[in-house]
């Protein structure tokens, strides 16, 4: 094709509608963003505490293998590790489909782009994430505003803007996956869309009209399952509570069952868009003898971490406690520097939701008896409590894991308390005047404790640099030995990866320690062997380590007649002493 038959192929009527159509579809959301304050107010309120000193706390080592090294080595044309060879390969390029059994290869590439502008550093790594989270607050917004009304969505964002919890696992979303919930709220987005489309549609209006809003919801779930499984969770809570409503309307006699189905069109639209979104998880599994399905069945009873998934009546202690932990915004936030618990935060999810019941009940007998029980009133039971049985379905699959029970989990959850604190809200604001100022001067008063409370972690963050394994130690480290010409060896988890993002891929690093917390019966050997390589050995100092191997390494040198010299310590920046740079000597 010569140059000037592409150009009309481009400017065909055909393709211009084509693109045109896609684009409608895609921006027509954002029409509403120019006549809202709320969302601006957010972005700047999130913006304020989620980009100052972007580098803190340390990269994790999670952040790197996941994203940021195997971004640095693609932009660089170096061979990247890839999880059971899982990978699209082009000539001698290979592009991971995966960077573990459960989370895809989309932060990789969504990364490329701000380093390749700004560089190997971890401020260009969360360059995308606080980007990821920007966009989600919007998504909060847009979603909550078809749900709930104007109100809602307003309450809702700001709400979330500041809230502690979305605005650390958005600066670190590598490490939690923050493009899992990201993708999950446009889905959400674009579903509430197509619901909308069909209100008062004929059947075949709906399917020509519903076709484009279907296939993005169905893209954009699957792409947030290809970011991280965990994302079923709320998938599998939507089709549940589809099928309640389903249920409920087959029992109600005014209500045509038909009515509410959804044409054949938009559902094979959907399907497709969903089977195109979670491709390279199918690929990966092809191609690796489905590693996927292997690691959920193998957790059936026990994960390779120990945790008992028959366990559930404890398991579901422990995930409300959780959950209750990162509306608080306490504990899991400790590797900052403190935990600074927000009870307020609790308090107003509690009360949003009791306001969102007696909502439901009023709406039953008092607001739009034409249509009153019906989906398409903004006040039925079927919208209003869509989003908490989303969060119940969410703590209830997530006493089954396939690693451990941990925190990060709920951040695929994290954006769900603001949009019920804001249907909570537009409902105090249709009832009494002074109800309605009571309402606003809560949220205010919520809003500011959020503030507060983000504050006093960024401060925290800025006098220690990161406790443990997120500790600023290791961009010094890395600096250091960026300019050493041995061969290095890691003796414990949480330093390799980020060494050889932070150096550009120029030094890589061997692993060495094993996954147990006692070393293997031949570790000394084993050691003995490599003393005569010339290498540097970097570990973490003493009880600050993951797989302890540091005493291990000294009474090995010593064994084989040789002597141990420290050649380089990174100090947090209070001070204490975080990463060691050993070499053996005669």
């Amino acid at each position: 094709m010569t140059n000037d038959e592409s150009i009309s192929f481009i400017l065909s009527p055909f393709v211009f509608r084509f693109f045109n159509r896609l684009l409608w579809f895609f921006f027509m959301p954002f029409r509403s963003l120019l006549y809202s304050w709320p969302v601006l107010l957010a972005l700047v309120l999130f913006l304020w505490f989620a980009t100052p000193d972007l580098d803190l706390p340390g990269l994790h080592y999670d952040e790197a293998l996941e994203a940021a090294t195997p971004a640095a080595l693609l932009l660089n044309g170096q061979a990247v590790t890839v999880i059971n060879d899982g990978a699209l390969r082009l000539g001698t390029l290979a592009l991971p489909l995966m960077v573990q059994n459960h989370i895809g290869a989309i932060q990789i590439y969504a990364a490329m782009p701000f380093v390749a502008l700004f560089g190997p550093t971890t401020a260009a790594l969360r360059a995308m994430t606080v980007t990821v989270g920007a966009l989600t607050l919007i998504g909060v917004y847009l979603f909550t505003l078809q749900l709930a009304g104007r109100a809602a969505a307003g309450a809702a964002v700001l709400w979330l803007a500041a809230f502690p919890s979305f605005v650390f696992w958005s600066r670190q979303g590598a490490f939690v996956t923050n493009l899992a919930p990201g993708l999950a709220v446009w889905a959400f987005v674009f579903g509430a869309r197509f619901r909308n489309q069909g209100s008062g549609l004929r059947q075949g209006a709906l399917e020509r009209r519903g076709e484009g809003s279907a296939f993005l919801t169905g893209l954009f779930a699957g792409l947030a399952v290809w970011a991280k499984l965990s994302a079923l969770w709320l998938l599998v809570g939507s089709v549940a509570w589809a099928g309640i409503i389903w249920l409920a309307n087959r029992r109600n006699s005014t209500v045509e069952p038909r009515k509410h189905l959804l044409p054949w069109r938009a559902i094979a639209s959907g399907v497709v868009g969903f089977l195109l979104g979670i491709l390279p998880i199918i690929l990966y599994n092809f191609l690796a003898g489905f590693p996927t399905l292997a690691v959920v069945g193998g957790s059936a009873s026990t994960t390779y971490l120990g945790t008992s998934n028959l366990n559930v009546a404890d398991n579901l202690r422990t995930r409300v406690g959780q959950f209750a932990d990162v509306l608080r915004s306490g504990e899991h936030l400790w590797y900052l520097g403190g935990s600074f618990p927000d009870t307020l935060a609790l308090t107003s999810v509690l009360v949003a939701f009791a306001a969102v019941l007696v909502w439901c009940v009023r709406a039953g007998s008092v607001y739009h008896e034409e249509t009153k029980n019906t989906p398409d009133s903004l006040f039925s039971w079927q919208r209003t409590l869509f989003v908490p049985f989303l969060i119940l379905a969410c703590v209830l699959q997530s006493c089954f894991t396939i690693s451990a029970l941990w925190f990060t989990h709920f951040a695929i959850a994290v954006w769900l308390p603001a949009v019920v604190v804001g249907s909570g809200f537009a409902a105090l604001q249709r009832s009494r005047r002074p109800v309605a100022w009571l309402g606003a001067l809560a949220l205010i008063g919520v809003i500011i404790s959020h503030a507060r409370t983000s504050g006093m972690y960024l401060d925290a963050v800025r006098t220690t640099g990161g406790l443990s394994f997120h500790s600023s130690a290791i961009t010094d480290v890395s600096r250091f030995l960026a300019a050493r010409p041995e061969p290095l060896v890691a003796l414990d988890w949480g330093i390799a990866a980020q060494v050889e993002y932070l150096t550009n891929g120029q030094k890589r690093v061997e692993e060495y320690y094993g996954f147990a917390q006692e070393p293997p019966a031949d570790y000394a050997a084993q050691l003995g062997v490599r003393f005569e390589r010339g290498e540097l050995y970097l570990m973490h100092a003493e009880f600050q380590e993951a797989f302890p191997r540091r005493q291990a390494f000294l009474e090995a040198v010593a064994a084989a007649g040789l002597r141990a010299e420290t050649v380089n310590v990174s100090i947090r920046r209070d001070g204490w002493p975080m990463i060691e740079v050993w070499r053996v000597v005669k």
